[in-house]
């Protein structure tokens, strides 16, 4: 199992947004989002806003600058 942890400025979701955020991204799919409130290991930092949203599928899928992060 492929698994990123990603930070950035923003998360915008369909449930909301998080400032200063973290996506966990496990095979393609966004498996969860929380605030960062302390450095988390095996993360990868970006600069900007990551947006979440469904596939076609219904599988929450991140997105940055029009690129999927997977």
């Amino acid at each position: 199992m492929m698994m990123r942890r990603i930070a950035a400025n923003v998360v915008l979701a369909p449930e909301g947004r998080t400032e200063q955020g973290v996506v966990t991204i496990e095979n393609g799919v966004v498996s969860s989002i929380m605030p960062l409130k302390e450095e988390l290991p095996m993360t990868e930092w970006y600069v900007g806003t990551i947006i979440v949203k469904p596939d076609s599928e219904g599988k929450r899928r991140a997105y940055m600058d029009g690129n999927p992060l997977v």
